[in-house]
């Protein structure tokens, strides 16, 4: 181990101990052939969660990211949502981050502290789990933001998400195409990360994906019929905005919608935007 990542190590430790972080979490690059003629580079992650008082379990998983420019900071963020969509991360956890010098933005070594709650979406805050999981909306969330940063194909896509009750919303929807998840025998859901890529690739279909309030993906490509003339909403949005905006203020839905022209995510409930990401 060289001199630096040593030094870093301890300070990370020392640091989680005094400020009673419940893990602490490294990042670094691997060696993966198939992806060097690709945007793309492997990620180790490895958590080391605190159980009881001094006791340590470890957990590894690798993921992907794009790869990072020089004097940029790797997207934390990101990587680390995969390990709270697989549990590893919970809710009002407190981590120490320490992202390896081999990542290739040119820094020895970065350290962050993170509170899950504050950096991951503030949905408490917001109120947005009423009436649905906040594991849910933040599954939602998390794709959205991979897809305004991806897009699809080369290109950027715009899409939305309404979570909600069928009962209540179904009289504001239409199905414009054959939808891909009807006559499932078992519903996939939202918080399944093997779903990532099937759902990134219907994304690219005019509509929205209707989830219901247990996470199962009812529908894509779905056309969202509703008066908007009503709405007190701001200038400069398009229709796909508006009407998700129109239908969270008739429902109890929540809806999340990635714009096309900038990628960036909105999360709507009673015809309001709640969260910017």
């Amino acid at each position: 181990m060289k001199k630096i990542d040593k030094t870093i190590g301890f300070a990370a430790t020392r640091i989680a101990k005094e400020i009673e972080a419940d893990s602490i979490i490294t990042i670094e690059k691997i060696h993966d052939e198939k992806l060097n003629d690709t945007d793309e580079i492997a990620i180790k992650v490895s958590i080391f969660k605190q159980t009881s008082p001094g006791i340590f379990k470890k957990i590894e998983y690798e993921t992907k990211t794009k790869k990072i420019e020089f004097g940029s900071v790797a997207p934390i963020k990101t990587i680390l949502a995969e390990a709270i969509n697989k549990r590893y991360i919970e809710k009002e956890e407190r981590l120490v981050c320490v992202q390896d010098a081999n990542i290739g933005t040119g820094y020895k070594g970065l350290l962050f502290v993170i509170d899950v709650d504050e950096v991951f979406f503030k949905i408490g805050q917001q109120k947005l789990s009423e009436y649905i999981s906040s594991e849910i909306v933040e599954a939602v969330i998390n794709v959205a933001k991979e897809i305004g940063e991806e897009g699809r194909e080369g290109r950027k896509i715009g899409t939305a998400f309404i979570i909600g009750d069928p009962k209540e919303i179904n009289q504001y929807l239409k199905q414009m195409i054959i939808n891909p998840f009807y006559n499932l025998e078992v519903k996939p859901k939202i918080t399944d990360p093997d779903l990532k890529e099937t759902i990134k690739n219907f994304a690219q279909l005019d509509g929205a994906f209707i989830i219901n309030n247990e996470g199962e993906i009812l529908t894509a490509g779905t056309y969202i019929n509703i008066d908007a003339s009503d709405l007190d909403f701001p200038d400069g949005f398009g229709t796909k905005h508006r009407s998700v905006a129109a239908l969270t203020k008739h429902t109890n839905a929540i809806g999340v919608v990635v714009s096309e022209s900038g990628g960036k995510v909105r999360v709507m409930k009673k015809g309001r935007i709640s969260i910017k990401v």
